[in-house]
């Protein structure tokens, strides 16, 4: 699905989605993929670099920044990389028979777009549900298709990674 950045028209986005399910309470799988202290250790080339905290402490009005750079690739001297500048718009853990929920609004100058998990009790542990929508600025139309590719993959490899803890 395609549609325009809100405030940004010029910036297209490309929703995704996937369904994972694991045999972790609704409770811990919400907190191994909302904790972001796991995701700055898990999270190849990427360091959260402001509002590192457990998910039991996300709160609406939260800002993160996850700063992802390639090790040993830059240029004049600097490194290359890019900062993901996010914040939680709603955050309701699950319960044990209720289904969570958090939204994440991205508002960096390279990745914008937004962000909707839920995780929702089952008979033998939870179902964790990811829709993202994804865009990214400054580049040719061609790089944004390549990263739309890309994204679903690298997203749902790095929540499994984060199930596992």
């Amino acid at each position: 699905m395609r549609q325009k950045a809100q405030g940004h028209p010029e910036r297209e986005l490309r929703r995704f989605e996937f369904r994972l399910d694991t045999p972790l309470a609704p409770h811990e799988a919400w907190a191994r993929i909302l904790d972001l202290r796991a995701h700055d250790r898990l999270i190849p080339f990427t360091h959260i670099t402001e509002g590192m905290v457990p998910a039991a402490e996300l709160r609406p009005g939260h800002r993160f920044v996850a700063c992802t750079m390639l090790p040993g690739v830059g240029f004049r001297g600097r490194r290359l990389g890019f900062n993901d500048v996010m914040t939680v718009e709603e955050v309701e853990p699950p319960t044990p028979t209720a289904e969570g929920h958090a939204r994440i609004a991205k508002s960096g100058k390279l990745i914008h777009g937004g962000v909707m998990v839920s995780v929702a009790p089952r008979a033998s542990g939870s179902t964790v549900r990811w829709v993202q929508d994804f865009g990214l600025a400054r580049f040719p139309a061609a790089v944004g298709r390549a990263a739309a590719w890309i994204a679903p993959r690298a997203y749902r490899s790095t929540l499994r990674r984060l199930l596992r803890g």
